[in-house]
Order: structure tokens, then C-alpha cells, then sequence
């Protein structure tokens, strides 16, 4: 009998797809093969035929139909399943293959989402991980950058759907991988992550343009480019202007006129000279473009003539191209990566050798980054190039913005092209990290993040879609004057927010690096992360968050602070805790002594008689900042009133 049944079925399948198979369905970038489908959620599927075309999705023994609608465009619904796979999907005459079903996270934000598991301070951190990281049952579908100030219908991307392993999960999200790889050791089910993040966009860039009604000046940007007319104009002439600026600065430059490659080092009234890269920034203060060239000279011994190594530059701005004696040896148009340039065996010579970089900027300036190290590595040797160097421009030109004319910061530019298109595909939540491309502008940010959150679970038609979102983490060296600081402005905004129901925030302050805004460790963003979702989005019976500031009292001379999310009690990492200061007119604050009792921090300061007002990790860098509770989370910083 089931043996008939599964016949009748094949004939049944057969018959059907005869009839549709004619049709021309476009799907939707998302829905292919290796994808991932929310588990437990009635799930759509949508495209795009003709007008009145049948469609028919068969899914695991099932068949769902429909008709498209007069504007070409169709969906259908797939009643809810369990997680498993991999199955196939057949949409009249597509077959999809290797579909799976778990839970998905649309991650989103800057460049701290965005930041590969690629990127050299990352990679550098994780080898381990990396070379253990097959496992199909995670994966990822990456959003590539667009711009758009009208709806889109579909997104982009350049692989669609890859699972991990230790040459695809280079391309990962860090923060996301490691948010998917705890998710998945817990629950042991497929998780999916829709990336969809651009380095150096601000809040306003992630929503729509009735979002931003109480920022006339944002829609003054975004409204005229709903024309496309407009969009096309701006376009062109930008892309008129980058062809026309490289051109000069190919032809005009100096250097390359007088072939600066292949000149040696020498004293030169014409080259200004410093003691080294690391202290270009110091000398040549100011925001310049165009193209400079720098020249060094480095002694190579006889016993090291001839042999191959590696040249060690670090990061500099934008694009290089780098010469030894003349001979070209690396180039990157990058400033996050490390110059790290093989020298084959032959270039180096006995006695004095000449390095040159030239270096191209059109938007970010003329900079090295103050921890680079700069040498020559051999096998067992290595020699730091520790003269002076010489600079010189080759042509000064005038600033010309990087991308296409329409920058990243423009008001609406990704909700539409890269957030819209994918509301279709239910998942099981959002996950933001975002905020530092804000902070001058941190008192406007909790609304405009309130009206993204609420306009991304709008588009998903879910009201309570759990949406998780990393504070900023500790940044830049200490202000002379503390009172004042964006950061400090910006994660308060993110720490207000948590008044939207169903969020929760990860506190990252003891995290990050002074003197790196994209720090290394994503792994323990991303377990945090994972943590608040084990809460917020399984309903798990854990402590998910670090000591959130709940409301203080004044006795005496003394405040009593509460918070919230103290786990199983408040501790300070070492002898005395750090970061807290008093104020006695809510405006003019002092460093403070604190104690944990009991349940409670106790602030005060011997001159402050009748305190009114206390502060807590109030910095860009906290550094030291020591309140966590039992569990090992971090306490938020905040400011009373």
C-alpha cells in the first residue's frame, strides 16, 4: 500500500510539473540551493512569471500551489517545519538541492559585522578555529553592497548560500560565525546568517524615509534621489570625475614621470625627512590627497645578499605600491590590510638597498598606523628599518569621495537595496552591531534606532522578532578632558534603548583596543550574542546580560546604586573598582571610591557632601573598568540622571 501511494505520488509530481514547466520563474536570490529555512514558522516562498502562470513548489511529499498575480509577481506558503535536511525543493521546473532546515539571523550593521573572519588581525587570532571549521550545518548568505532610495525587489550576491569550512568561512562575518557556531554546539540544529552589512554607515542609512520624519536635514539628503533621473546624474558625474582624477594622477605624477621607483635614497632638498613612518602623522598634520612617495635606504649584509624574505609594513591609507632597487614587489588598495610582501630571492644586494612606496589617496589622507612594525624578516633573521625616511609629493590633488558619487552615509541608501528585498524570508531574529559611524551625533540615535527596530519587524510582520545589538566597544586613547565623551553619549543611547520590549544589548567595553576600532576578538562578541539569544530567542533560564544600571539612593554622603541582571551576585575584577565618579550638581563630576554591598555599589568622595549624580565607565575607553556579576558579564556604563 505505501509502496502504491508513493507511485500515485511520483505520477502526481509528474503530471503537475508537465503542466508548469513551460513557465519562466525567476526566484529570488535567497531561495536556492544550500539554503537555510526558519524552522516552526510558516515559510514563504516568492518569485517573480508571468501574469496568471500556475505555480507549484513540491517540498518534502508536499505540494503547494498558486497563480502569479497581474504585476508578475507570486508566493506561496509552506506550512511549518522541524529541523533537518538536507532536502530538495522543486519550483516547477528548478530543482533546488541541499536545503536545510533551522533557525536564521539576519546580521546587519558596519564594519564591525562586517569585518571577515579574513581580515589580518582576525585571522591571525583564530588559525584553529579556522582549520576546524567544516560544517555544513552552518552557513551563510552574504548581501553584497547596493545602494538604493526606492524599493528594490531582489538583493545580490556573489555565492549565495556557503557553508563552512576553512577556505569559505574567510568570508564569514566574524562576529556572526561565532554568534552561529555557539548556537549551533547548543542546539545542534542548521543556522543560517543573512549578512547584510557596509563598513561606515550610520543608523540613518539602515531605514526608510518616513523613519526619518523628525530629521528634516536627512530627508533634504535622501528625498531627491527617490528620482532616478537624479541618482543617474550624480552617478555619471562622479564616475566622470574618478576617471579623470586617476588619469592625472597617473600622468601628472612626478614620480613617475621621473621614475622615483628606480632612483637610490639620497639627500635631496627636494624630499622632506622624518625619523621614521610612524611619526609622518606627527610631522605632516593635515588632510591631503593625491599621490606621495617615501624612500628609505636599509643595509644588507653579505651573509643575507641575495636571499629571499618578507617586508613588513603594516597598514597605511588606501593604495600602495611598494619597490626594492626598483623592482616592484606588492601593492593593496586596502587600509585595514598589513603589507606583508614577499621579497624572491635575488632583489636584496650586499651594502645599501633602497625601499619606496608610493602611496595613492583619494578620500582617507596620507596615514600609517602608530603600532605598525616596519622590517625586513628572514628565515632566521630580520633587520627593522629604523632610518629616516624621506617623503615627497608626486602630485597634490583635490579630494575626490571614494564609491560611486552616493556615499555610504546618505540617508535610506541600504534599507532599500539591502534590508526590504529579504523581508519575505522569515527568520528567527536580527542581530546589530552599529553606533560608531553616530557618535557625533549621539543624541538623535535612540530614536532612530527605536524606528529601525520597529521597522524591521514591521517589514518581517512579526512585532516581538527578537533583536539583539552589541554597545560600542572601548575605543581611542583617554580624553583629557573625561566629562566629555561621544562614546560614552552613544552607548547610553544604545543602553536606552533596551526600553523597546524584546531586546537585549552585549556589553563589549573591556573588549576593544585604543588604538583600533575594529579590535580582533570577535569570538567573544560573538558568545555573548549568543548568549542574549539563548535568552531572548530559545527562552533558555540563563543570565544573558551584565549589572544594567536600575536606580540609586542618596544616604548621607553616600549613593546606593541597583541594578539590574545581577546574576547570581555583583564582583570586581581586582582589589577596588574602578570607573565610578560623583557629582554633586549632576553636571560636574569627580573620580569616586565604590564598594560592592551586597546587592548594591555604594559610591561617594570624601568632598562631595550631598552627592546628586554618579557615573559609571564614562569614557571612549574605560580602561579598567571592573563591574561584572558572578557569571563574567561586564557591567554597562550609565549616568544616573
Amino acid at each position: 500500500m505505501l509502496l502504491l501511494k508513493r507511485l500515485m505520488y511520483c505520477l502526481l509530481i509528474t503530471m503537475l510539473f508537465t503542466l508548469v514547466a513551460q513557465a519562466e520563474v525567476k526566484l529570488p536570490k535567497l531561495v536556492s540551493s544550500g539554503m537555510v529555512l526558519q524552522r516552526d514558522q510558516n515559510i514563504k516562498i516568492w518569485g517573480w512569471a508571468k501574469p496568471g502562470e500556475a505555480i507549484a513548489v513540491s517540498f518534502k511529499h508536499k505540494i503547494y500551489k498558486t497563480k502569479t498575480q497581474a504585476d508578475g509577481k507570486w508566493l506561496l506558503t509552506i506550512k511549518p517545519q522541524q529541523a533537518g535536511g538536507p532536502f530538495k525543493m522543486l519550483i516547477n521546473n528548478i530543482e533546488l538541492d541541499d536545503v536545510w532546515v533551522g533557525d536564521v539571523w539576519l546580521c546587519s550593521g558596519q564594519s564591525n559585522m562586517e569585518a571577515l573572519m579574513s581580515r589580518p588581525n582576525i585571522k591571525a587570532n583564530y588559525p584553529d578555529v579556522i582549520e576546524n571549521s567544516r560544517n555544513p550545518m552552518i552557513r551563510q548568505f552574504t548581501v553584497q553592497r547596493n545602494m538604493a532610495f526606492n524599493p528594490l525587489e531582489d538583493v545580490t550576491t556573489e555565492k549565495g548560500w556557503i557553508s563552512a569550512n576553512p577556505e569559505t568561512v574567510l568570508n564569514f562575518s566574524a562576529v556572526a560565525y561565532f554568534f552561529a557556531k555557539d548556537l549551533y554546539e547548543k542546539y545542534k540544529i542548521p543556522i543560517g546568517i543573512i549578512h547584510s552589512s557596509v563598513g561606515g554607515t550610520p543608523i540613518q542609512s539602515w531605514v526608510d524615509s518616513e523613519s526619518l520624519t523628525s530629521f528634516p536635514d536627512y530627508r533634504k539628503v535622501s528625498d531627491p534621489l527617490k528620482d532616478t533621473a537624479e541618482v543617474s546624474r550624480v552617478l555619471t558625474d562622479h564616475h566622470l570625475k574618478t576617471i579623470a582624477w586617476h588619469k592625472s594622477a597617473e600622468e601628472d605624477d612626478l614620480g613617475i614621470r621621473e621614475n622615483w621607483a628606480k632612483t637610490p635614497y639620497a639627500k635631496d632638498a627636494q624630499w622632506k625627512e622624518m625619523t621614521g613612518l610612524d611619526q609622518f602623522i606627527k610631522q605632516f598634520l593635515g588632510l591631503k590627497y593625491g599621490v606621495m612617495w617615501f624612500k628609505t635606504e636599509v643595509e644588507i649584509p653579505a651573509s643575507l645578499a641575495g636571499k629571499s624574505a618578507n617586508l613588513i609594513l603594516g597598514t597605511m591609507s588606501t593604495l600602495d605600491e611598494t619597490y626594492i632597487n626598483g623592482q616592484k614587489v606588492g601593492g593593496i588598495n586596502s587600509s585595514y590590510s598589513d603589507r606583508d610582501y614577499v621579497v624572491n630571492a635575488g632583489i636584496l644586494k650586499s651594502g645599501k638597498n633602497t625601499i619606496t612606496i608610493r602611496l595613492m589617496s583619494n578620500a582617507n589622507g596620507f596615514s600609517f598606523h602608530p603600532k605598525n612594525i616596519y622590517q625586513l624578516k628572514f628565515k632566521d633573521d630580520s633587520i627593522a628599518l629604523n632610518k629616516p625616511w624621506q617623503f615627497r609629493f608626486g602630485i597634490q590633488k583635490t579630494y575626490l569621495a571614494d564609491g560611486n558619487g552616493l556615499s555610504f552615509r546618505t540617508p535610506t541608501a541600504f534599507y532599500y537595496s539591502m534590508i526590504k528585498p529579504v523581508a519575505n524570508y522569515n527568520i528567527k531574529g536580527f542581530v546589530w552591531y552599529q553606533g560608531e559611524s553616530n557618535v557625533a551625533r549621539a543624541y538623535e540615535y535612540q530614536e532612530i534606532f527605536t524606528s529601525l527596530i520597529k521597522l524591521w519587524r514591521k517589514d518581517w510582520q512579526q512585532e516581538k522578532l527578537p533583536f539583539l545589538y552589541v554597545q560600542l566597544a572601548n575605543y581611542l586613547p583617554p580624553n583629557a578632558k573625561p566629562e566629555i565623551s561621544n562614546f560614552a553619549l552613544l552607548r547610553e543611547a544604545q543602553l536606552k534603548t533596551l526600553t523597546v520590549p524584546n531586546t537585549a544589548m552585549v556589553v563589549i567595553h573591556d573588549l576593544g583596543e585604543k588604538n583600533n576600532i575594529h579590535p580582533a576578538n570577535k569570538r567573544d562578541v560573538g558568545k555573548r550574542l549568543a548568549l542574549a539569544a539563548q535568552k531572548l530567542a530559545y527562552h533558555e533560564n540563563v543570565v544573558f546580560s551584565g549589572p544594567i544600571y536600575k536606580s540609586m539612593k542618596v544616604v548621607g554622603d553616600k549613593v546606593y546604586v541597583s541594578f539590574d541582571h545581577i546574576g547570581t551576585g555583583l564582583k570586581n575584577l581586582g582589589n577596588q573598582l574602578n570607573q565610578f565618579s560623583i557629582s554633586a550638581d549632576g553636571k560636574n563630576f569627580v573620580p569616586a571610591q565604590a564598594s560592592i554591598v551586597s546587592e548594591q555599589v555604594v559610591v561617594w568622595n570624601p568632598s562631595i557632601k550631598n552627592p546628586q549624580a554618579v557615573r559609571y565607565a564614562w569614557a571612549d575607553d574605560p580602561e579598567g573598568a571592573n563591574l561584572y556579576n558572578q557569571e563574567g558579564l561586564p557591567a554597562s556604563g550609565f549616568k544616573s540622571n
